[in-house]
């Protein structure tokens, strides 16, 4: 379902910087037969040209975001960031994780930070009813606006069965479909 972004802009009334503006939607089918229609923006992420990082997080694809080393979560989250919004990477591989700067090792300690209370609450909650602790990838917000973006490679990723529930959960707790926006990047 292609719509022009101005029509998207205006649906979901975000202030998202450009290369996060949804450009169509993607339908999801629910566990209940229910299809929902999800934002889909299509950024195109530089591939980092420097030395190589220290921890790569299993090969994960390593981008360039205005000469920093960064994985596509971390430059969707700087876009936000640069743009006025605040936010995490919510990483839940090994425990929940909150990040903003690049992982040094496979334990997060070191970077991982603390999120308002009331976002933490959104997402045990979230948890709860989904039965799992699977998340989109970064957990945004903006006055009283909250988003959750989540990254997927171009012909190289897709939603999982847990990030299905976690829309499900995310819904059935108040989160709007326009609030569940997915990130089809590329690497250039």
């Amino acid at each position: 379902m292609s719509l022009s972004q101005k029509d998207l802009a205006l649906e979901i009334n975000m202030n998202f910087p450009k290369e996060l503006q949804p450009t169509d939607k993607i339908a999801i089918q629910l566990s209940d037969g229910t299809v929902v229609n999800l934002p889909v923006a299509h950024p195109r992420f530089q591939a980092w040209e420097g030395p190589p990082v220290n921890f790569d997080y299993g090969k994960k694809p390593v981008l360039n975001y205005k000469e920093e080393a960064c994985f596509a979560e971390l430059v969707i989250l700087r876009l936000l960031l640069d743009h006025g919004w605040d936010g995490v990477w919510v990483e839940t591989y090994g425990g929940v994780h909150y990040l903003r700067s690049m992982p040094q090792a496979w334990n997060l300690q070191s970077e991982h930070i603390l999120i308002p209370q009331d976002k933490e609450d959104l997402l045990q909650k979230i948890w709860k009813t989904a039965k799992t602790t699977a998340c989109f990838d970064v957990l945004a917000w903006h006055g009283d606006k909250l988003v959750f973006f989540e990254a997927k490679r171009k012909g190289k990723d897709k939603l999982t069965s847990a990030q299905v529930r976690f829309i499900e959960g995310s819904l059935a707790c108040g989160v709007s479909q326009e609030s569940l926006l997915i990130v089809e990047w590329e690497m250039i």
